[in-house]
């Protein structure tokens, strides 16, 4: 069973080091644009009978055929990207290990030459994650017992965590001599490209020639010998170092020591200064001591969405004087430094040889008991026999595609060029390229809004918006905790915009007055409302009295009419 296996386990050690290693996206993810491919993305049938391909996987069949690793470790899980009908496997969530494997038909012998290539993106970025495969033997573990134990005939592919940026390249291989599996890894492997755009890892081995190619994007990045290339060799030398050698004690390896017997002279000074006043420089004739270096440009204009009330009095920026160009200098002249003839700096005792050196010491050489020629390496490493996916990764996004395993070397030019992939990486670069421009420009006018308002502010605390603004920082800076964090931002507002001050100050002040003057209007109120009230009852006690005097008049009337009619009987 044939596995391609992109590894964790060197990363593990490098992630814990990195330990709260944040990934940050700065530039927007844009989609992947294929033209002009003379095989259709969809007819999957047709791609996967692209001749010389041993194993092909495009992923126009989804996932099928890929089986998760039931290994505890294993919580990340796959899913099947689709940008404009382009698919490929995807790893969607950073901080996960993922394990899947998916077996080749046939176990493929490498002994003949081989080539292999894939297509890997970073599509967020690549903090500290590895995107290589491995390419796993007939013994290894798959399927759903898939683990990062399991044995592989190669690693392949890019790498990155901080600093260390490589495309690796090592075989696993097994001694003639007693059976021992050694990884052989390619010495100065080329580094992977960092941006977000696809990228096409290729290796290709001639196992007749006993040479390797790495190529990037069909550029040759690495070339050279199976046998020179490669540490620790395929082939181990004959004579090591004695392992139980050491250097004896009294060794001399020092050439040359500082001589004993020398001493300071007298005259040195170690305190003279390197340069001194230069006491004979005068004055060029022309200086003009009365011109600064810098004027307002002439030329500038203010802009007509300058508001002075809110952004301060108009300043033009400053310029060279061109009068100082045509003089030797401007401004005030200083006497120039020049070196001091005496400066000797701090003593030291010169270096003699040493009469007791032996020379470099080197451990003896002992015949290598594990040495052996392999002439044909590539018959001591394995048949690959199924296609596995093992990784752990800090980044998201990575997405893997055009999985390709053949003997022929002309299959991965085949290859490129079904899958469209110069138009694919032109397109991404394209796209990303006006992302960028399009993030700086944003980025740009922030900073120059950011700038603006720092100009505001600082002609604003030139009068007396700035010692209010003052007043008001220091009494925020003694709030504690997040309230005067909180205070702090409508201050910075103040401080830049004058007429948001006012306006504070303004309504602030009416505040204060509402306060002041209520009680008494709210007094005045009160009184008012009580003389109206007495000045009624009043009234209507005048009305009782009036109504009293009346009825009493009618009955004062009412006790003369007897009287009257009595008095005109009786006449």
């Amino acid at each position: 069973n044939t596995h391609i296996f992109i590894d964790q386990t060197q990363h593990t050690q490098r992630i814990n080091t990195m330990g709260g290693l944040k990934t940050i996206a700065t530039v927007a993810t844009v989609a992947f644009v294929t033209t002009g491919s003379s095989l259709s993305r969809a007819n999957g049938k047709e791609q996967q009978k692209l001749d010389g391909a041993a194993f092909l996987e495009t992923f126009d069949d989804g996932l099928k055929g890929w089986v998760k690793s039931e290994v505890e470790q294993y919580t990340g899980v796959v899913e099947l990207a689709n940008e404009n009908g382009e698919k490929s496997l995807k790893v969607p969530e950073k901080a996960r290990h993922y394990g899947y494997t998916k077996q080749l038909s046939t176990p493929f012998d490498p002994r003949d030459g081989f080539a292999i290539q894939f297509e890997a993106a970073q599509t967020e970025g690549l903090d500290c994650g590895g995107a290589y495969l491995k390419y796993l033997t007939e013994e290894a573990n798959t399927g759903k017992e898939m683990d990062g134990s399991s044995p592989y005939v190669l690693m392949f592919g890019p790498d990155k965590c901080g600093s260390n940026n490589k495309v690796h390249v090592i075989f696993k291989h097994k001694s003639p001599k007693d059976g021992e599996l050694e990884e052989k890894h390619l010495k100065d492997p080329p580094k992977m490209p960092s941006d977000k755009a696809p990228h096409m890892y290729t290796l290709l081995v001639n196992t007749k020639e006993h040479t390797y190619e790495v190529k990037i994007d069909g550029k040759v990045e690495k070339e050279g010998s199976i046998f020179e290339d490669f540490e620790p060799p395929f082939n181990p030398p004959k004579m090591i170092d004695d392992p139980e050698d050491s250097k004896p004690e009294d060794w001399v390896d020092e050439k040359q020591i500082p001589d004993p017997n020398a001493k300071k002279p007298d005259d040195w000074d170690e305190d003279a200064p390197m340069e001194i006043l230069d006491e004979e420089a005068t004055k060029p004739e022309g200086w003009l001591d009365d011109e600064p270096e810098e004027i307002e440009d002439p030329e500038a204009e203010e802009p007509e969405d300058w508001d002075e009330e809110e952004d301060g009095e108009y300043e033009a920026p400053l310029v060279p004087n061109p009068r100082c160009e045509e003089a030797p200098g401007c401004g005030e002249w200083e006497q120039p430094m020049k070196e001091n003839p005496d400066y000797k700096g701090p003593w030291s005792a010169p270096m003699i040889d040493n009469v007791l050196y032996k020379g470099e010491w080197a451990p003896k050489q002992i015949e290598n008991p594990k040495y052996y020629e392999d002439p044909t390496p590539f018959e001591n490493v394995g048949k690959i026999s199924a296609v596995a996916l093992e990784i752990w990764t800090m980044s998201d996004g990575l997405t893997l595609d055009n999985i390709l395993i053949s003997k022929d070397f002309d299959t991965v030019d085949k290859a490129a060029e079904t899958f469209d992939f110069e138009a694919k990486k032109e397109a991404k670069e394209k796209a990303l390229k006006e992302a960028e421009e399009k993030a700086a420009e944003e980025a740009e006018k922030a900073a120059e809004k950011a700038e603006k308002a720092e100009a505001k502010k600082a002609a604003n605390a030139a009068g007396f918006p700035g010692k209010v603004t003052d007043l008001m920082y220091k009494v925020v800076e003694k709030i504690p905790g997040k309230a005067g964090e909180v205070l702090t931002k409508p201050v910075d507002f103040m401080a830049e915009n004058v007429a948001a001050l006012y306006a504070f100050l303004a309504t602030s002040l009416l505040s204060i007055l509402y306060f002041i003057v209520s009680p008494f209007v709210k007094d005045a109120k009160k009184t008012a409302a009580t003389k109206k009230k007495v000045g009624k009852a009043k009234k209507t006690d005048e009305v009782q009295e009036d109504d009293d005097e009346e009825e009493e008049e009618e009955e004062e009337e009412e006790d003369e009419k007897p009287k009257k009619k009595n008095g005109r009987s009786k006449k």
